[in-house]
């Protein structure tokens, strides 16, 4: 895999995800295009590149939003790791389903820091009004994962996922 392709990846998931995300917000949720695309990075690649493209990636966007700067970091890096410790279990990752729990569990861990970040500043918690954002951005990211997947499968081929003793 070339890297440069994977830079205008994530450089293209960050633009999209600050620019054209947070203002679309369908149903007053914002999905994670970043968030997906580390994941399925993660599953097809190696854990460096999902490393390092979670680190870049959510650094840019702690950098362009102003409120919880690290917790895009942290949650990206988080799912990284987690991608990596799913290659080194030798688990299948072959399929829709791994990737789509890992960001299903993602997503309500990046909303749920989200919550118990503003758990002072609320005295009543207005649960309809919290449970339908957090469930659209669930389901958005969810469909991207199954339109990004092709993608990634293009950038990463499934020759570069599996480590080949050199020598």
């Amino acid at each position: 895999m070339k890297p440069w392709w994977l830079a205008m990846a994530g450089a293209a998931a960050v633009l999209a995800q600050v620019g054209f995300m947070a203002a679309w917000r369908p149903l007053g949720a914002v999905p994670d295009l970043v968030l997906v695309l580390v994941v399925l990075v993660g599953l097809s690649g190696t854990a460096s590149e999902a490393l390092a493209l979670g680190l870049a990636g959510g650094l840019a966007l702690d950098l362009a939003g102003g409120a919880d700067f690290g917790l895009h970091t942290a949650v990206l890096v988080l799912a990284a790791l987690a991608c990596a410790l799913v290659h080194r279990a030798g688990l299948a990752t072959g399929g829709p389903w791994l990737a789509a729990g890992i960001v299903a569990v993602a997503t309500v861990v990046h909303d749920a820091a989200i919550l118990a970040s503003l758990a002072g500043h609320l005295t009543a918690w207005p649960w309809h009004a919290v449970a339908q954002p957090v469930a659209v951005e669930l389901v958005a990211n969810l469909v991207i994962v199954v339109l990004l997947r092709p993608l990634v499968g293009i950038i990463i081929p499934s020759d570069t996922a599996t480590a080949r003793a050199v020598g």
